[in-house]
């Protein structure tokens, strides 16, 4: 890797200010939406009353210097980065990480997904929506906004897809994990595929964004401290699924151009995964309905190929790999300003993941795939680069 190759990170994110919330609610909702409490050992976030976790963004990089089992999982937000809620800020730290451009995700909003009742949970949404909206227009060469929809209601969801793109964000996220009986292979969402084809919006399915995290007392369960190690070795399960259903079901035949992408799942499942859904295409009995593509020699693995993408940190093994799916649909992110983040190293761990990758793919992994997705100008950032 060139050491002064540019690099787009795919998935980054700021850290909400305490306020985000509650300076934007209105009415009812003000007392429900995300807020901010004080208690020993940090400051927690509370949605509608529960609690849910505590603020990141304050030790990125520690991973690489310290025992990783001595991180901590709370911290006040006067330790968090400035970068992680500045957008100036924000743009000066990835600039010495080597990143010139970045996708944003958010954090504590990655959670909103959770929430049991669908009115706060939309709300939760555009208030966040319109904050990252307005973080973006401090550079929208350089900052890319992902925009959070609820998929409860699809008219609603609609409309905030719309309004979104109208406020210039470059991209969407639905949950990874929809409610139970309402997979993504459910025809309910055909006007909304429909829809962020029309508006040019790529979709993605972040990890931690299930849909169905509320018990059956409605009670969320987004406790950082009581989260099963399985939260963490199984995080691609549910990607899996939720591609896999649009894919059987035809979603992608029926919208050529739609894109739907993996962010944060690594890309190591990807090639035992796509060999298992053309083996069940081809060689199991059908059962029931199951859909047929109207190509006779049309395959799961080819509708992954050519609408799907994945975002990765510094997954080696899953990059050695990447013929079985093509270089075409991976592009990397420094999970900037998460603990797991590879800032300040960026550089470094990149050189060692793709160290035996020829320089015009390593180009398509760090840059090209992104800038094509999400519309970044790669003359501008490679002025800006030599200059």
């Amino acid at each position: 890797m060139s050491p002064t190759a540019m690099m787009i990170s795919s998935d980054s994110h700021i850290i909400e200010p305490p306020d985000l919330w509650t300076e934007r609610a209105t009415g009812p909702m003000a007392e429900r939406v995300p807020q901010v409490r004080r208690e020993p050992g940090g400051d927690w976030w509370y949605i509608d009353g529960q609690r849910s976790m505590s603020f990141l963004g304050f030790q990125a990089g520690n991973r690489f210097d310290q025992d990783p089992t001595k991180l901590r999982i709370e911290a006040s937000f006067d330790e968090v980065r400035p970068g992680a809620y500045d957008p100036e800020k924000f743009i000066a730290d990835n600039r010495t990480d080597g990143v010139a451009a970045s996708v944003i995700y958010p954090s504590e909003a990655l959670l909103a997904y959770s929430i049991p009742d669908s009115g706060l949970c939309s709300t939760t949404m555009a208030l966040y929506n319109d904050f990252i909206a307005e973080f973006c227009a401090h550079d929208p060469e350089r900052l890319k906004g992902i925009a959070l929809i609820n998929l409860d209601d699809i008219d609603e969801a609609i409309a905030e897809l719309t309004r979104c793109r109208n406020m210039g964000l470059a991209g969407a996220m639905v949950s990874v994990m929809p409610p139970a009986g309402q997979g993504y292979d459910n025809p309910r969402y055909e006007p909304f595929w429909s829809a962020a084809v029309d508006l040019d919006v790529p979709l993605s399915m972040h990890v931690a964004t299930g849909r169905t995290l509320a018990s059956a007392s409605g009670q969320t369960k987004n406790d950082v401290r009581v989260v099963t190690e399985a939260a963490f070795y199984l995080q691609d399960h549910f990607v899996r699924k939720s591609l896999g259903e649009m894919i059987f079901a035809g979603v992608f035949e029926r919208h050529p151009k739609l894109k739907v992408g993996s962010v944060e799942h690594e890309v190591g499942w990807i090639p035992f995964w796509l060999f298992q859904m053309d083996y069940c295409y081809t060689d199991r009995p059908l059962r029931g309905d199951w859909h047929r593509f109207a190509d006779p020699d049309a395959r799961p693995s080819h509708f992954f190929s050519s609408n799907c993408f994945v975002s990765f940190q510094e997954d080696a093994v899953g990059v050695r790999v990447r013929d079985t799916f093509g270089t075409h649909t991976l592009m990397w992110g420094s999970d900037y300003p998460h603990t797991e983040s590879t800032f300040p190293r960026s550089r470094e761990v990149v050189a060692e993941t793709l160290a035996d990758v020829p320089d015009d793919e390593q180009q398509m992994i760090l840059k090209d795939n992104c800038a094509a997705l999400y519309g970044f100008d790669l003359d501008l950032l490679e002025a800006d680069l030599l200059g």
